[in-house]
């Protein structure tokens, strides 16, 4: 497997963009809101239209597009490239590199207001695609260098699944408090994980000698494995799958709840995705990968500059072994915020904050806003972020619902500079939401500047 093959990985996640925007938070009247909070509501009820009526997607971790890409005589070349020298590659690299990506899709969703104007309920169908990865830079500096050492943490984890889920949500004390509830359903599409546990590379003057141990769990019904009948091991792309049905289920929840502590001064908190989905033993492919192997012959490249040896490892296959069943913990996460009101509900400024347990660090953000919405059917948002106590990106966010349609969309990728492709350059994270629904029945009374004296029952 060539040395390329590593980082190709990488790059699927930092150019797969097309789950939660932290510019969405605050955006009154959008349906995807209530994803941040069960607590919150939007101004109308609805339904979307399928696929674009809901999608999120969002991408972050500790390095930017331009760690791992640099432009060279009018195209992009990876790191690796022997034009880019090991001081430029590896200076910019931290000790783990993480990457991140959440993408939802709302497959169907309606939600109505209770006759009080006030309770609301709705059901939604997503589909949900989760992946983060790992790369220590001993990693690189191995591939670019030739470095020996130990490489530790070095992993790949993904999934897919089906969500159904039902919301309430209800005001207590007098209006002040408002609790949501939502339960969630979950089908297993398909799971996959690899870890590297060691990953001990020496140098013996002409040779390298390399050591590894490493695991990979595959699930997704129908899915079968050949193995090489010389050597009795496989790899990943000697995996076949013939899905029919469902490769696990499980269940979540989503709590949240909302507080005005003064006119104008809200707080909420939320604790969303807490669940697990158990993935069925009979769908499972497992292996293991306890290598030693020798490359004779090999020069090391110096300052990275020369071109790096291309080594066929055998750290990428693996022997098979039995599986068993498997319960995962969802990918949860935790936001809190407290937004103030002024001048009757026409500006907003706000503060949020989310904290979201990965499966190899938990990521945290904090989010500024400010909210401008002059017509109860017209909000606009502006925000910064910053991610894990680095530089954040500025974010945008427009919804629209007037009596006939309710549009929502909020990105950070409108002011950053970014590839032909749309794919952020300079930033650590990107973000895009993006709905279109038809609004039903009247407008919510939860918010007293909105309410017409016509409107109250």
């Amino acid at each position: 497997m060539k040395k390329t093959y590593l980082l190709l990985a990488s790059l699927l996640l930092t150019t797969a963009l097309a789950a939660q925007n932290p510019t969405a938070y605050f955006m009154e009247g959008s349906t995807f809101r209530s994803q941040f909070n069960p607590a919150f509501a939007p101004l109308r009820g609805y339904i979307n239209l399928p696929v674009i009526g809901g999608m999120n997607v969002n991408m972050s971790g500790n390095i930017a597009l331009d760690n791992i890409l640099y432009p060279r005589n009018g195209k992009l070349v990876t790191l690796l490239d022997n034009s880019v020298s090991s001081a430029e590659a590896l200076g910019t690299l931290r000790k783990n590199n993480l990457m991140g990506l959440d993408t939802r899709i709302n497959l169907f969703g309606i939600g109505k207001f209770t006759r009080n104007h006030k309770n609301f309920w709705s059901f939604d169908m997503s589909l949900r695609i989760n992946e983060d990865m790992n790369l220590p830079k001993s990693l690189f500096e191995f591939l670019k260098e030739g470095r020996e050492g130990t490489i530790s943490n070095f992993g790949l984890a993904t999934e897919a699944y089906l969500e159904a889920a039902v919301n309430y949500s209800f005001p207590l004390l007098n209006d002040k408090l408002y609790i949501g509830v939502r339960g969630k359903l979950l089908a297993g599409a398909a799971r996959a994980q690899v870890n590297y546990d060691q990953f001990d590379i020496s140098l013996q003057q002409d040779r390298w000698a390399v050591t590894t141990r490493g695991t990979v769990n595959v699930t997704a019904d129908g899915t079968t494995v050949t193995p090489n009948p010389e050597t009795g091991t496989f790899e990943m792309s000697d995996l076949n799958f013939k899905p029919r049905k469902p490769a696990g289920y499980g269940f979540a929840v989503d709590l949240g709840a909302t507080y005005d502590i003064l006119p104008g001064l809200q707080a909420s908190l939320a604790v969303i995705d807490l669940g697990f989905i158990k993935w069925n033993k009979n769908s499972t492919v497992s292996g293991v990968s306890t290598q030693q192997a020798e490359f004779v012959g090999v020069t090391v490249p110096g300052d990275g500059t020369d071109q790096a040896p291309d080594f066929d490892l055998e750290m990428l296959k693996f022997n098979q072994v039995e599986s068993s069943a498997n319960s995962k913990m969802l990918r949860a996460s935790i936001n809190a915020g407290v937004e103030y009101e002024l001048w009757n509900h026409w500006v907003g400024f706000g503060l949020f904050y989310s904290m979201r347990f990965w499966e190899y660090k938990t990521m945290h953000n904090l989010t500024g806003s400010v909210n401008f919405h002059p017509v109860r059917w017209f909000t606009l948002t502006g925000s910064y972020s910053v991610l894990n106590n680095r530089g954040g990106a500025v974010g945008l966010g427009l919804n629209l619902c007037p009596g006939w349609i309710n549009f929502f969309l909020a990105t950070d990728l409108l002011i950053t500079k970014h590839t032909p492709q749309w794919v952020p350059v300079r930033q650590s994270s990107a973000n895009l939401t993006l709905g279109i629904g038809i609004p039903l029945g009247k407008r919510s009374h939860r918010i007293a500047a909105y309410v017409r004296e016509g409107d109250r029952k």
